[in-house]
């Protein structure tokens, strides 16, 4: 029997969001940081600081909250269950976007359908704990799509509410603004200097500066508040008995950080299409988060999700070597459900233990490197004149 993939991808991303938001519904505080978010919103409400620690700091801007006051004023239940739908809902409308209007050309409708399919491991722990990444993705991959079609100030809208939903986004605006500053950086900045002026259309304004001043007293503290947390390469040095220091892991995110600007202005500059420029500026920008960012959880690696699922999907269509099939299969695997009780608490705890996730996302970086290297020497054989064109010493060298 045919599958029909696109609607396949449709039916189990809506099961799995419809599920979880009844689940939300009759539990809203099970396995959930939701609550995090109304209580900041009924804060704002009320008047009181939002920055205070309650069961867990609230990280994100003051119009995040502001947004979701809506939902604040509703039964517990009932706005548990609309941010769910929301928040999936916007993540499940960027992936799609990304598989059909950002991923390479080359891919079939099946075979775009399939790349949201294997994404989904990647989210399911943050869909299930309701965490706001799954927004702040959603977002950049709307924006990345809207850029791809050359619809500026949408692109610079969705980046600047990423940004002020969670703070690295801030990083992929910069590379933008780098490799396109005349259609992106001023429409960017006004996005983000419109998001950061709202809050005063919606509270006094000594109350929403006093709030600014808290937000950014908290980003400073963040990374120490969290240290335990943190699933970036810096926690394979702790597991492997070689921590560092909170500077020298700074200076690594800031290398790691200037490679990949270097890396993504170099692809501009080797092709012509914008929507592959783009399209690979996401994979560079989505292993930095997870790898060198100053605040990756567990639940961050769902930002690698859209890249390891179109990683596992271009080897296949390729047929690529088995070695490189295992490389994406493993890096998905390590990322997402290894760390999870999909294949049980036993194989949970030792991933967590042992470094699963990083390792995961160092197995993506490898594959990235191996594939791009793979497309330069496509670049370079399609700029040889033909054989019969050439000095015969050239001919020899090319074959």
């Amino acid at each position: 029997m045919k599958i029909d993939w696109p609607l396949a991808a449709r039916n189990t991303w809506l099961a799995v969001i419809l599920g979880l938001s009844v689940h939300a519904f009759f539990l809203p505080y099970s396995h959930s940081v939701y609550d995090v978010y109304q209580l900041a919103a009924r804060h704002w409400l009320s008047g009181e600081d939002m920055y205070v620690p309650a069961r867990e700091h609230y990280r994100y801007s003051p119009l995040f909250a502001v947004s979701l006051t809506p939902l604040a004023v509703l039964p517990d239940g009932l706005g548990a269950a609309a941010w769910k739908l929301l928040n999936c809902g916007l993540f499940a409308w960027g992936v799609f976007t990304w598989s059909r209007r950002l991923c390479p050309k080359v891919l079939s409708a099946n075979q775009a359908a399939v790349v949201p399919l294997l994404a989904l491991p990647l989210a399911l722990h943050s869909m299930y704990n309701s965490q706001a990444n799954l927004m702040m993705l959603g977002s950049l991959l709307l924006g990345m799509a809207a850029a791809a079609e050359e619809k500026w100030q949408r692109a610079a809208a969705w980046l600047a509410w990423a940004t002020l939903i969670k703070g690295y986004p801030l990083a992929l605006a910069m590379v933008l603004a780098a490799m396109f500053p005349w259609q992106f950086a001023a429409r960017y900045v006004m996005a983000l200097a419109a998001g950061l002026l709202l809050p005063f259309a919606a509270g006094r304004p000594a109350m929403v500066m006093s709030q600014y001043a808290s937000w950014w007293q908290h980003l400073s503290d963040s990374t120490a508040i969290m240290r335990e947390r943190l699933r970036s390469v810096d926690q394979l040095f702790v597991v492997y008995g070689r921590p560092l220091s909170e500077r020298t892991f700074a200076f690594i995110e800031l290398l790691a950080g200037v490679a990949v600007l270097v890396i993504c202005l170099g692809i501009a500059r080797r092709l012509t299409d914008r929507r592959e420029i783009l399209f690979r500026t996401f994979l560079w920008f989505s292993l930095w988060v997870v790898l060198f960012g100053p605040a990756t959880e567990s639940c961050t690696y769902v930002v690698a999700g859209p890249a390891v699922a179109w990683a596992v999907v271009d080897a296949w269509r390729r047929r690529a070597p088995w070695f490189e099939r295992a490389l994406v299969v493993g890096s998905l695997l390590m990322m997402g459900p290894m760390v999870t009780d999909m294949f049980g608490q036993t194989i949970r705890n030792f991933s967590n233990e042992h470094g699963s996730q990083p390792i995961g996302g160092l197995l993506l970086l490898g594959w990235l490197a191996v594939e791009w290297r793979r497309r330069i020497r496509s670049l370079n054989s399609q700029c040889l004149p033909p054989a019969d064109e050439r000095p015969a010493s050239e001919t020899r060298k090319a074959a």
